[in-house]
Order: C-alpha cells, then sequence, then structure tokens
C-alpha cells in the first residue's frame, strides 16, 4: 500500500463518514487490474487510486455507491473478453474486485436542537456517534455552542429530512419544540430507509399522529416500529436524564435489543 494511499485512508477514517473499499484480489489472464491496485470511493460518487480504470472501474464505482444504500460487501467478477457496445477492451482475461462498506461511526441526526436535543447531541458525540442536529432556530442551531457535533444544519425541520440523507445506517430522534413540526418530520421520515426513529410525546399525540399519517397512507408496519413515546423509562425528567434514556435505547437497538418505553 503506497504511503499516499494510506493516507488518503487515514483520513477517510478520521474524518467518520462511510466509504468503500475497492480492492483487486484476483486476475487471470490479460486485465487492465492488477491484483493489489486498490480504490476508495466516497459517497459522493468521488473516488481515489485505481482499479485499472476504463468501463470496468466505473462499474465497479456504481456498485460501491450502491453499498451506501444496502450496507455490507461484495465481490464483482469482469470478463474482458466480452465486450458491451464496442466500450469494453477485449483483453481475454477476468478480474476479480472485492468491495466493502467501511463505516467508521453509527450515524445519529436529531431533529430539535433545544434542550434535549443538544444534551442527546453531546453524549451521542461521546459515544462515537457521527452526529447531525437540525433545527430551523438560528439561536439553536448554532456550532459554536455544539462544537462536538460533526454537523448543526440551520433549516426548516422539512426540508431537511431530505437534504440530511436518511440511510439504512441512521438512526433519527425528532425532538422539535412543537407537534406540528414533529409530525412535519415524521411524514417525511416515515418512508426512509432509517431503521431507528423515535419522536417524543405523550401516548395520546403519538396515537393521534399515526392516525393522521395512516389516513394519509403511511405504512402501517413503519408506524408500527416507531419509538414513541422515545426512550428507555428510566423514571428521569431532567433533559440530561431522558437524553441519556434516548441514547441508550438507540445504542439496545443498534445492538439487536428492542426496549420500547414502558410506564
Amino acid at each position: 500500500m503506497s504511503s499516499e494511499f494510506f493516507s488518503e485512508l487515514k483520513e477517510a477514517f478520521n474524518e467518520g463518514d462511510p466509504f468503500v473499499l475497492a480492492l483487486v484480489v484476483e486476475t487471470d489472464g490479460s486485465s487492465p487490474g492488477k491484483v493489489g491496485q486498490k480504490m476508495l470511493i466516497y459517497h459522493d460518487g468521488s473516488t481515489e487510486g485505481t482499479v485499472g480504470g476504463g468501463v470496468n472501474e466505473e462499474r465497479v464505482r456504481q456498485a460501491a455507491v450502491e453499498l451506501f444504500h444496502t450496507g455490507g460487501s461484495k465481490v464483482l467478477t469482469f470478463a474482458m473478453d466480452n465486450p458491451i457496445d464496442g466500450t469494453e477492451p477485449v483483453c481475454g482475461g477476468t478480474m476479480k474486485v472485492y468491495l466493502e462498506l467501511l463505516v467508521d461511526r453509527p450515524r445519529l441526526v436529531i431533529f430539535g436542537g433545544g434542550h434535549i436535543g443538544r444534551v442527546l447531541a453531546k453524549l451521542a458525540s461521546i459515544a462515537h456517534f457521527r452526529v447531525t442536529l437540525v433545527d430551523q432556530r438560528p439561536e439553536f442551531a448554532d456550532p459554536k455552542i455544539l462544537p462536538e457535533v460533526d454537523q448543526v444544519v440551520c433549516a426548516p425541520y422539512e426540508a431537511s429530512v431530505d437534504t440530511v440523507g436518511l440511510d439504512a445506517r441512521t438512526s433519527v430522534v425528532i425532538v422539535t419544540p412543537g407537534h406540528s413540526h414533529d409530525l412535519q418530520v415524521l411524514r417525511r421520515v416515515v418512508p426512509s430507509p432509517a431503521p431507528y426513529v423515535g419522536m417524543i410525546g405523550s401516548a395520546r399525540k403519538v396515537e393521534e399522529m399515526k392516525k393522521t399519517l395512516l389516513a394519509e397512507g403511511a405504512d402501517p408496519e413503519r408506524l408500527a416500529a416507531l419509538f414513541a413515546p422515545i426512550g428507555i423509562n428510566l423514571g428521569g425528567q431532567t433533559p440530561e436524564e431522558i437524553a441519556v434514556a434516548i441514547l441508550a435505547q438507540i445504542i439496545a437497538f443498534r445492538n439487536g435489543k428492542i426496549i420500547h418505553y414502558q410506564r
């Protein structure tokens, strides 16, 4: 591994964003890629390094982008003697490329930067989550008061759901300052692939929101999986205690333990 590529790999890990490592693991006959060649593919589709260039390298890049949504790893096998539309070189060999999605930290997106949201963001950062906090109020979305948080977004709650990017490795917490905002965010989050979605609110308010979204055609299974009221019942009342209860539930969920709030 070249020192330059090692530096790129180290930087990718330090930044904490997910990326895909592509590695040529086997070749046979004439192949543009050589065993040991490697490439990093980032979430925006940009790359560092090479696995031989050409059409097959582009296919590797496209397959890597898919891994950002599905997770895991895969092996691609390319035959060099089967040209497609005259664009693929005929080399008469084969090449196998191993791809693996590398995620340094789990991701948490918090909608609402009030007392609970701020404390939760700080605690999650300590627990090595990659945290995004969203609030449409400038005084609650100031990076200067949340230096530990990876990303602070000052924008309308509902519009931010799409821009922050929710995927199958993202946990979502909804703690906005009002039920109308909670409903707006929940409406946009429910169709997303985020596996954990939790929302603050009384049982009565939560049921009202579920009924509203069901009437709008929301997926009943996704609504049934909603963690609301959010958190584990630790009996705490302060923002700090509630934030601990929420983070404990998220960590339990990530480790295969489903713990709902119980009175």
